[in-house]
């Protein structure tokens, strides 16, 4: 998560990077933030598919990266081998029920579908009171390394603006 020509934008959010790091677009991606009462943190709730041939889930870490045109709204990332694998070694699952009180990931699950996809559903909390217009970003990482992008491990939504709902926002459906 970079914004390594200080414009505000990062990784695939970037317009200059558009050339240069092949970020592939999250599909089937209902994502939805649900603004906090009364001091209660937000939450992100997500859904989406990643295109890609397999990797090591269990030996990268894994990131979220929220955004708009004024830099970061939200982030969070679980370092490697924090994913619990299933006996197939197919489905990979973290929780964490304090996050609703101490912020971060409270559930993350990614299922390597057959073929070349993974499904990644997730749900986390923080502070994203900056998503104040509808122009917001999701990138979602497999891994954080400098390599990431170079190795379409970079995911991000359609840069077209999320819809106000009277808790939030909701993002674009491309389907």
């Amino acid at each position: 998560m970079i914004d390594n020509d200080c414009d505000g934008l990062i990784d695939c959010a970037d317009p200059d990077c558009a050339g240069i790091f092949p970020c592939e677009i999250d599909r089937k991606d209902p994502t939805i933030i649900r603004f906090g009462r009364a001091g209660s943190l937000d939450v992100i709730r997500g859904h989406g598919k990643l295109e890609r041939t397999p990797v090591d889930l269990g030996a990268m870490s894994l990131g979220l990266l929220l955004s708009n045109a004024n830099g970061a709204i939200y982030s969070a990332s679980l370092a490697a081998g924090q994913l619990t694998a299933s006996p197939s070694g197919t489905i990979f699952r973290f929780s964490n029920p304090g996050a609703r009180t101490g912020g971060g990931f409270y559930s993350l699950k990614i299922k390597q579908n057959r073929g070349n996809s993974y499904t990644v559903s997730f749900t986390a909390y923080g502070d994203m009171s900056a998503a104040t217009d509808p122009n917001i970003r999701l990138q979602f990482y497999l891994g954080e390394d400098p390599n990431a992008a170079a190795d379409g491990r970079i995911f991000i939504t359609l840069a077209t603006p999320w819809t106000r709902t009277p808790s939030g926002w909701r993002a674009p459906k491309d389907h």
